[in-house]
C-alpha cells in the first residue's frame, strides 16, 4: 500500500503531518513507521541549519533537491508527478530556485553572483537545474524560468570545457573529472530531456556518467570504487584517494539519472544504459559498505586519506540504499537497507543539539574533519526522505 501524501500547498508542517500519518496506517515496515515519527523532529533540526548554512553553488542547489524530496516528495524524480504539474508548486524549493536564478551569471552558470565573485566550477551551478526547471509552469514567470534553465544547459553543453573523451570538465580553467561532478551537472541534464522529451540529452546524460567512472574507477581494497579528482591536462591524479563522499556523489548522481530515464518514454529502449547505472551504482555500495568503520559510519577515505568516521558521506549513500532497495527490490535485496538502518542509527544518534551532523568533513579540506557543512545537512535530509519513501513502498 503506497503512502497518500497531501498534494495540496500547505506548509511544510502540514503536508508532514499527513505523510507521517499514513506511514502509520501501513502494516509493513511498522516498527520502521513508528521510529521515523520518533525522529522526525530531528529531520526538521538538520533541515533549518541547512538552509541556514548555504552559501556556494553546489551548496544551493544540493540544498534545493533534498528540501524537494522531503518536503514534496512527488514533485522529485522518485516521486509521481516529476516532469509534470497540477498547477500546485513545491514553494520551498522555488525559493531556493529563485535565488539560483538571482544570481545566476552571464555565462549561464546559476548560484554564482555572491560577493562579486565567481567559482571555478563549471558544472555545480547545474545542481540548481532541475529546481529551476520545475517552476516553468508558473505562468507570470515561465519565460524567466525557461530562460535561466537554457542559459545553464548551453554553459554546460556548450561552453564548458571538454576532455579528450568528450567528458564535460568539472572546472572552468582546466579540464578535471571530479566524482562529485556527477551529481552536480549531469541528472539536470536529464531532467531538461525528460521535460522537453529529448532523447539526445538523455544519452548524455548517461554517457557523462560513463566518462566519469572509466576516469575515476579504482580496484579499492573493498571492491571497485571511484578516485577524487584527476586531470586530464597533466594526466595524472589530483586526488587519488578513494573518498567517501566522491563517492556517495556519483552514486547519488547516477541514481538521479537513472531513474529519471526510466520515467521517460525512451526507458525501454535505454533499458541497457539504466542497467549499467545502477549496476555502477552496486559497486559503490558494496565497496562503501564493506569498510564500514566500528561506529557503522563509513570512513572519510579507504585508501589516500583519513579514515576517520564520515556521517555525510554515510547518510548520503544510506540514502541511496534505499532508495535502489525500493526502485529495484530484484537486485538490491534486504542486505542493502539492514545495512543502511545501522548506518542511519548512527548518523542520527550523532547529531547535535544545534541540528549538525557529526562528525563530518570539512567540504573544503577533504583530510579534516569540519563543523558544520551545508551538503552534509542535505545528505541527512535526503536519508530521512529515502528511509520514508522505503517505508511507504
Amino acid at each position: 500500500m503506497a503512502c497518500i501524501l497531501d498534494l495540496c500547498w500547505h506548509s511544510s508542517r502540514q503536508r508532514l503531518a499527513v505523510s507521517v500519518w499514513s506511514l502509520l496506517c501501513l502494516g509493513a515496515h511498522a516498527s520502521d513507521a513508528s521510529l521515523y515519527r520518533s525522529k522526525l523532529s530531528v529531520a526538521g533540526d538538520i533541515r533549518s541549519v541547512m538552509l541556514a548554512s548555504i552559501r556556494t553553488s553546489w551548496e544551493q542547489g544540493t540544498a534545493a533537491g533534498s528540501m524537494l524530496e522531503f518536503d514534496d516528495p512527488e514533485y522529485s524524480v522518485f516521486g509521481s508527478s516529476s516532469c509534470i504539474s497540477d498547477g500546485k508548486f513545491p514553494l520551498s524549493t522555488l525559493q531556493l530556485a529563485y535565488s539560483a536564478v538571482v544570481r545566476q551569471s552571464s555565462d549561464g552558470r546559476l548560484s554564482q553572483e555572491i560577493g562579486d565573485a565567481q567559482d571555478g566550477a563549471a558544472l555545480d551551478g547545474a545542481s540548481a537545474g532541475s529546481a529551476v526547471l520545475l517552476a516553468l509552469p508558473d505562468a507570470s514567470r515561465s519565460n524567466y524560468w525557461l530562460d535561466a534553465a537554457d542559459a545553464q544547459l548551453d554553459f554546460i553543453l556548450n561552453v564548458a570545457p571538454r576532455t579528450s573523451t568528450g567528458a564535460i570538465s568539472h572546472r572552468v580553467d582546466s579540464r578535471q573529472y571530479w566524482a562529485d561532478g556527477v551529481y552536480m551537472g549531469f541528472p539536470f541534464i536529464a531532467y531538461f530531456g525528460a521535460v522537453t522529451n529529448n532523447a539526445t540529452l538523455l544519452q548524455i546524460a548517461y554517457d557523462q556518467c560513463r566518462l566519469y567512472r572509466d576516469a575515476l574507477i579504482l580496484d579499492g581494497p573493498t571492491g571497485k570504487l571511484w578516485g577524487h579528482i584527476y586531470s586530464d591536462d597533466t594526466k595524472e591524479w589530483i586526488d587519488k584517494g578513494i573518498w567517501g563522499t566522491g563517492n556517495a556523489w556519483a552514486a547519488l548522481g547516477m541514481l538521479r539519472v537513472a531513474v529519471t530515464i526510466q520515467k521517460t518514454e525512451h526507458s525501454s529502449d535505454m533499458a541497457s544504459q539504466i542497467a549499467d547505472l545502477t549496476s555502477w551504482i552496486q559497486e559503490i555500495l558494496d565497496g562503501e559498505f564493506a569498510a564500514l568503520t566500528s561506529d557503522n559510519l563509513v570512513p572519510d577515505y579507504i585508501t589516500g586519506g583519513p579514515t576517520f568516521s564520515d556521517a555525510a558521506s554515510s547518510a548520503a549513500l544510506a540514502s541511496v540504499a534505499y532508495r535502489v532497495a525500493h526502485l529495484y527490490p530484484q537486485q538490491f535485496g534486504t542486505n542493502y537497507t539492514d545495512v543502511a538502518a545501522k548506518v542511519r542509527d548512527a548518523v542520527v544518534g550523532n547529531v547535535t543539539s544545534l541540528g549538525t551532523l557529526q562528525p563530518i568533513v570539512d567540504p573544503l579540506n577533504w583530510a579534516q574533519t569540519g563543523l558544520l557543512s551545508t551538503e552534509s545537512q542535505a545528505f541527512g535530509l535526503m536519508m530521512f526522505s529515502a528511509w520514508r519513501d522505503w517505508i511507504s513502498a
